[in-house]
């Protein structure tokens, strides 16, 4: 079974429509991130023969593949920028591959998803992540965090990006 990445379907591997507009939430001030130039893209991850892995563009995926994604930020000011965060979600359809992700940039990566049933909503968590489970007797746990239960990443930057310069980030997903 293959989908196509302009697929707007809900069904099977939803949301990989995503995959090409994947939307990206920038925590610097409305200001930098209008200075900051962002660029997306994806590679499909192939294995030759010999076990080398290749990254190839195609528009189409298929369970068990896995997708690499890039983001890169350009500062286009004349400033460095301070206290940037750059975040990206896992799309629907997908699981990330945790310790894939990559940055140019000195940087604290997190994870969102719920990680305390007694707090509303997603939260973040540096790795390794845990989260609290509820026993049916009310007793409650740590355990660590699925893979399949994160919702998004980001990485809050420890240094500036300074004028002209790139950052880089990167992770993986596999397609349920």
């Amino acid at each position: 079974m293959s989908i196509s990445v302009f697929s707007a379907s809900r069904s099977g591997f939803a949301a990989m429509a995503l995959v090409l507009a994947l939307p990206l939430s920038l925590g610097a001030a409305s200001a930098a991130a209008e200075a900051l130039e962002s660029q997306f893209s994806y590679l499909i991850v192939e294995t030759d023969a010999e076990g080398a892995e290749q990254l190839v563009a195609r528009t189409s995926v298929k369970p068990g593949e896995t997708i690499h994604y890039q983001l890169q930020h350009t500062n286009t000011t004349e400033d460095a920028m301070s206290g940037l965060v750059i975040a990206a979600p896992v799309p629907q359809g997908v699981t990330i591959s945790l310790g894939s992700e990559t940055t140019s940039v000195p940087a604290v990566f997190e994870v969102q998803a719920e990680l305390d049933p007694e707090n509303e909503g997603l939260e973040w968590s540096t790795l390794p992540a845990t989260r609290v489970v509820i026993e049916a007797d009310g007793t409650t746990r740590e355990e660590p965090l699925p893979e399949a239960d994160i919702a998004a990443v980001r990485w809050s930057y420890s240094e500036p990006l300074d004028p002209g310069a790139v950052g880089l980030n990167a992770y993986r997903v596999r397609v349920n």
